[in-house]
């Protein structure tokens, strides 16, 4: 069975955790009014502003984007298609050993 804990010991957790709370409040207060300070000393506009965001949003991506979809570029009469990155699949090196060319799979709107 789990362990109960008592109503003070409750207590003071949510006593703890509530002023943590205050702390990160009063910090994300005091960098809003360095922002809104920055932004008048600079003489930004919110379109300014707006556009920043933007940027920072999209600067944290590297690398591969999840979902973007590769069109096929082989594929054979029996439905099996590759994209042409990666490790070549199992059907495209087994028609090849038996002696086909990779370029008589290509897609046509790849060629």
């Amino acid at each position: 069975m789990p362990r109960s804990r008592s109503l003070t010991a409750i207590q003071a957790q949510i006593r703890a955790l509530e002023k943590r709370a205050k702390a990160l409040e009063a910090k994300a207060d005091r960098k809003v009014t360095e922002l809104v300070a920055l932004i008048k000393r600079h003489g930004l506009s919110l379109a300014d502003w707006r556009h920043a965001v933007s940027l920072s949003k999209g600067s944290k991506k590297s690398g591969p984007r999840k979902g973007k979809r590769v069109p096929v570029k082989y594929a054979d009469d029996k439905g099996n298609k590759w994209t042409g990155r990666g490790r070549p699949p199992l059907w495209l090196v087994a028609a090849e050993k038996a002696g086909k060319k990779r370029d008589s799979f290509l897609v046509k709107s790849a060629r």
